[in-house]
């Protein structure tokens, strides 16, 4: 049977739903996640799921179609009930409730990618931005905290609006990595000596390919997406 998961914006959230998708897939269904274009290169990166459009949905032919989206609907539900998104989003229908949530990135393989992007030393990648932060730390305290904690040189992993941004603020192009596509993020934020995050789509990659990194929460702990491998950090006010 074609399955088709809703999920249509935020790479984060769309990550945190291929749990859903891999186990879907194993029972032999064909899935399909309907999100938008942008997104779309992160399913190179498995097996299990390929994207759609939602516009196609008509044309399809699914047998079953399960929306998982906290937004708009079911926003104000879910800060109601206190629970964090994995929680409520997985809680939705009980046969996904005691699922594993860590995503399984299949097609990585292990080959080195950061030196595709020019990259021959150990660095630290520096993600301090994200787009549904409850807090927005000051970059300079991520910054700082960041150098504390690496011995390594710091580049910071941006989108080309992050890169242009920095780039008018003096930072070199040279201390910036954007990925050319999302299915390239999880190798870069495997093979980095060391990772340093604010609560957003990196870290939840992060949790799924390193065994250690460090993590600064969101500022509202019901958004907050820990894993095993988080070293939380805590920025003064």
């Amino acid at each position: 049977m074609k399955v088709c998961l809703v999920y249509h914006m935020r790479l984060g959230d769309i990550i945190s739903i291929l749990p859903i998708a891999r186990c879907l897939a194993s029972q032999g269904h064909s899935v399909y996640v309907e999100c938008l274009e942008p997104y779309w290169g992160l399913f190179n990166c498995v097996s299990y799921a390929r994207p759609a459009r939602p516009e196609d949905r008509a044309v399809m032919n699914y047998g079953r179609v399960i929306d998982l989206q906290i937004w708009p609907h079911r926003y104000q539900d879910y800060r109601r009930s206190g629970k964090s998104w994995g929680e409520y989003v997985f809680g939705l229908h009980p046969e996904f409730a005691a699922l594993d949530r860590r995503p399984v990135f299949d097609l990585i393989g292990e080959q080195p990618m950061l030196l595709e992007y020019g990259i021959d030393e150990p660095v630290c990648l520096f993600a301090p931005f994200g787009y549904s932060q409850g807090r927005q730390y000051d970059i300079n305290a991520l910054l700082d905290a960041c150098d504390e904690r690496t011995q390594h040189r710091i580049v910071f992993l941006v989108d080309a609006l992050q890169f242009g941004h920095l780039r008018e603020q003096g930072v070199p192009a040279r201390d910036m990595l954007c990925a050319r596509s999302p299915a390239h993020l999880p190798r870069l934020i495997r093979d980095a000596a060391d990772f340093f995050t604010v609560n957003s789509a990196p870290c939840i990659i992060a949790g799924a390919v390193r065994q250690h990194f460090w993590h600064v929460p969101s500022g509202i702990a019901q958004d907050d997406q820990f894993s095993e491998a988080s070293q939380v950090v805590t920025i003064a006010d």
